[in-house]
Order: C-alpha cells, then structure tokens, then sequence
C-alpha cells in the first residue's frame, strides 16, 4: 500500500508549488491529471478524450505542461497502483480496511490525539490532493496515512450502518463525532457540499468542477487550523465514468470505469 502513497505525496510536493494559484484553477489541474490518467488506462474514445482536453485548455497554457508531464505520469502510477488494490480487496469478503473497528484502532494508534475532525461527504482523491497541496504551500505538515477506508460499494450507507453495531444513529454525523471522541479532539464537522455538487451536477464534468466551490472547503479548513491540528477524511470518493453520453461524475458505480475512486477514502492530517 506503500506505492500509492509515495506516488500520492510526490503529487502533492508538485501541486504544492502552484499554491498561489486561485483555488479553482488549483483543483481543476489536480482533477485533469488524474482523468487523463485514468483516461489512459480506460477504452477511451476519441470523444471523451476530446471533453477532458477542452477542459485542460480552459487552464492557463503555463501549466498545462506539468499537467500533461510529471503530474500526469505520477497520477498515472497512483491509478495503476489504486486499481490493482481495488482488485485485490475483490478477492476478499471484506478487506480490514472496510472494518470500522480496525480504522478506529490505527487511527487510535498512528494519529493520536488531533484538535478537530472534518468528514467530508464524498470527497475524492483529487479533492484531498487540492487540500493537502494548498496547506502544504503555506508549510504546514501535511501527512497522508498509508490505511485508507475501503468502502466496497462506495456509497455512505456502508460506512453509516456499522454504527449501529456500535449502539450509534446511523448517520455521517455520528461517525465524524466518533472520531471525535476516539482522538479525543475538540470539535468535529460533517461537511456535505462536494456530495450536493456531485448528485446535483452528475451529468457533466464540467458543471462538477465549475460548481464545486473549494475556496469554502479550504477556508473552513482554514479557520480551524488557526487553533490545531485537523484530521480530514470522507465516507467515500466518486468515480469518473465515461460512457455514450461522455464523461461524468458519479459515485457507487459498479462497472468499469475511468477512475474508480468511490471506493476510497483517504486519512489526511495537517498541524
């Protein structure tokens, strides 16, 4: 599991010389690498690569080559690396990592105590990579930890209904005040905008990116790292899918598809 994280952390040292840049930008050249990539290793038409171009052009011509150079081999290695775990935890009933009670006992373990929690709904590589990098510009330690959620369906419900084994309401809540409790930190946050963006905006991914409004997530960030460390994670990511209709955003996508990311969440701490 070590592979993607290296690949993930050399991502994240790249972008992070771009964290000047506006916010948007920042997250639709991260997104871009990683869709290329996945284009790469995925049937593509000709149309759909021509959609995932015409969005790269809308970028400034300045950074296009790091887009399509050293971030894209780098997303290109971490994709193959994703794909073949995601194939692995298939050959399994349930993988550890999908074990609510073995995510609580490493973060327990390799976290320790944080000051805060933010559980993003539905947050994907991408969007994590644009929050590490940002924070990373601003030299803040950043650590990506090498145990990941699995979450086999990609949907929140997966997570949610282990709760209950817990005596717990089954609802994302109550797993960021889990969390909360477990790294006996002062506050958590459910924060739902990237899920609204994606099940709002699913069609197009272009409307994904135009209307997911990052600047929000990163000053929410923000404001709570003035006061500690925060560790930020999700329920699950999305999945790029391309099909006759061309490229969209989705999440629980159960066929072959581009980016695969649905079924991971990732654990991010930043001091």
């Amino acid at each position: 599991m070590s592979s993607f994280i290296n690949e993930l952390e050399r991502i994240i040292k790249v972008v992070s010389t771009l964290g000047s840049l506006p916010i948007n930008i920042f997250h639709k050249i991260v997104f871009c690498s990683f869709a290329k990539a996945g284009l790469s290793l995925f049937n593509a038409t000709d149309a759909q690569k021509a959609e995932l171009e015409s969005l790269i052009e809308a970028i400034p011509p300045v950074f296009r080559g790091l887009l399509k150079g050293e971030l894209y081999l780098s997303a290109l290695k971490f994709t193959r690396s994703i794909n073949l775990l995601l194939w692995e935890a298939k050959k399994l009933i349930i993988p550890e990592e999908a074990n609510i009670h073995f995510i609580l006992d490493f973060l327990r373990k390799n976290v320790g105590k944080v000051g805060g929690v933010i559980v993003l709904d539905c947050a994907s590589i991408p969007e994590m990579v644009t929050i590490a990098g940002k924070f990373a510009h601003t030299n803040r330690n950043v650590v990506i930890y090498s145990r990941i959620f699995a979450n086999p369906i990609g949907v929140t419900r997966f997570l949610t209904e282990q709760l209950t084994h817990l005596g717990r309401e089954p609802a994302l809540k109550r797993y960021a005040q889990l969390l909360k409790e477990e790294l006996e930190a002062s506050f958590s946050i459910k924060k739902s905008l990237i899920d609204l963006v994606v099940h709002e905006h699913g069609v197009s991914v272009s409307d994904f990116l135009n209307s997911l409004n990052m600047q929000e997530i990163i000053e929410q960030i923000n404001h709570f790292m003035k006061q500690s460390s925060i560790l930020i994670t999700s329920d699950h990511g999305y999945d790029l899918v391309a099909n006759e209709h061309g490229l969209y955003i989705t999440h629980g996508y159960k066929r072959k598809c581009p980016l695969n990311f649905s079924r991971i969440a990732l654990f991010l701490v930043i001091d």
